[in-house]
Formats: C-alpha cells, sequence, structure tokens
C-alpha cells in the first residue's frame, strides 16, 4: 500500500486532474486529518451561505490502507464535487449532473446505497 500522499502530491494531482479536465487550478484547500474514519473514504465540504469554505478532506490513516490509485480516485471524486459546486450545479452523490460528470472524467463512485443507485439510475453503471 502506498496511498500516504503528502499535502504536496495531493494539491499537484489535484491541479493535474483539474487542468486535464476543466482547465483550470484548483482554487480549494485539502485538509489531511488523523481521524480514522470507518464510513468515508473522503469527503469535500463546503459553506452554504457562499464559496469561502471549498476542502477536501482526507484522512492519512483512511488513505494509508489503499493504494496511490484509490487515493488518487477518490481524490478524483472530491474534485467533481468542487468543480459542479463552483460551477453552481448540483454535486451531490445522488445527483445526475454528478453521475455523468463522474463518468465523463473516470471517477469512482461513492459504495453508499444512494450513490449506488444514482450511478445504476443515471448512467447505468454499478460496482
Amino acid at each position: 500500500m502506498n496511498g500516504n500522499l503528502t499535502l504536496d502530491e495531493l494539491y499537484a494531482a489535484a491541479n493535474e486532474m483539474c487542468r486535464k479536465w476543466w482547465e483550470t487550478e484548483y482554487t480549494g484547500t485539502i485538509r489531511l486529518t488523523s481521524v480514522n474514519w470507518h464510513r468515508r473514504e473522503a469527503c469535500f465540504a463546503h459553506s452554504t451561505n457562499g464559496f469561502s469554505v471549498q476542502e477536501i478532506r482526507m484522512s492519512r490513516k483512511v488513505n494509508a490502507r489503499f493504494t496511490r490509485e484509490h487515493v488518487l480516485g477518490n481524490l478524483l471524486h472530491e474534485l467533481v464535487h468542487w468543480r459542479l459546486f463552483t460551477q453552481g450545479i448540483p454535486h451531490t452523490d445522488a445527483d445526475p449532473e454528478f453521475v455523468r460528470e463522474c463518468i465523463r472524467v473516470g471517477a469512482p463512485f461513492s459504495l453508499s446505497k444512494k450513490a449506488q443507485r444514482a450511478a445504476e439510475l443515471y448512467g447505468g453503471v454499478t460496482q
């Protein structure tokens, strides 16, 4: 397992993915925590009354359980949330716009039942 990427590596990967898929730089923040999440692999958090907070949160302990490729897939998934949010487009795992953008860029889907149903319904994808 080699999923313990540094913040510098995560930012570099985020900017590379953003340039590739959306021709822009990543303008949010990335936070690495020490929390040992059991039900999530990463998340995108944002303010509800503006754009002041745009943050991808990942756990060092969770990332350590996965391969580099898996962690980068999680990062791409969260970047899809970020990109759609910044464009004012619905961006939850259950939104058809989110599903279609994940398919377009090759981002993995969350394993939650809601996300899996949306992937099947809007994209014909099951995992």
